[in-house]
């Protein structure tokens, strides 16, 4: 397997840079792997997709579990090409060898039911719509697979607001439009987890777990849930 994309002419940014150093250092420090075993996901012999997978640093670490195949899609040209790049200095040569899709919510080039596995870290503050984009990644999942998921909670952007940045007052405006619009006319929303599991019930995904990495004057920063698809989920019986 390999790289199905097409590397445009786009140059690395210091945004860029920043990110993938970021990421590929939580990697080599463990950080990705403990997200992975305090959700106790494991990727033996499944068949995975890494939606949002960015430079590709979860891909290393789900392919050391041996899975059957594994799959990472972005949007991002810059870190499908950097990530396959650092995939392959990385990853162990017995392992699977992801294969990288340009491609990104609310439509995978995928069929129904195809993964045992689903990914999708830090992606739900983009989405343009939270249901459509769940219900995207439930219709590729197969009943009894796995979806987990992360975003950013109210507390995410507490702790820059010292910094007297525009950012966080960005994030909360766009959560404050999305909240009485419907509509995601800002990206980069806030979202309440409890709201993320209302609507995985609703799809036919079982809520196993939820986990948060830290909360900031009470409120949680980042969450992290894992869900099962009902073998009897309106996605299942299409």
């Amino acid at each position: 397997m390999g790289k199905f994309f097409v590397m445009e002419n786009n140059e690395l940014t210091k945004w860029h840079r920043a990110y993938i150093q970021n990421a590929y250092h939580e990697l080599e420090q463990g950080i990705t792997r403990k997200q992975l075993g305090t959700l106790n996901i494991k990727a033996t012999d499944r068949k995975v997709l890494d939606v949002g997978c960015g430079p590709g640093n979860l891909l290393v670490a789900l392919s050391a579990d041996n899975p059957q195949i594994v799959i990472g899609v972005d949007v991002d040209a810059i870190f499908l090409s950097i990530g396959y790049s650092k995939i392959k200095e990385l990853i162990d040569p017995s392992s699977k060898v992801p294969t990288l899709i340009r491609a990104s919510l609310p439509t995978l080039p995928f069929a129904d039911e195809t993964f045992d596995l689903v990914t999708c870290f830090l992606v739900m503050p983009h989405v343009p719509d939270d249901k459509v984009a769940l219900t995207e990644l439930a219709r590729v999942l197969k009943p009894g697979g796995t979806l987990v998921i992360s975003g950013h909670g109210l507390g995410f952007p507490i702790r820059y607001l010292k910094h007297f940045r525009l950012k966080p007052l960005q994030m909360y405006l766009a959560s404050i439009i999305y909240r009485c619009t419907g509509k995601k006319w800002i990206r980069n929303t806030l979202q309440s987890e409890k709201q993320i599991c209302n609507i995985l019930n609703d799809i036919g995904l079982i809520v196993d777990v939820r986990n948060y990495n830290k909360k900031v004057l009470g409120c949680v920063a980042t969450y992290w849930i894992r869900a099962t698809k009902s073998e009897t989920s309106p996605n299942a019986t299409q």
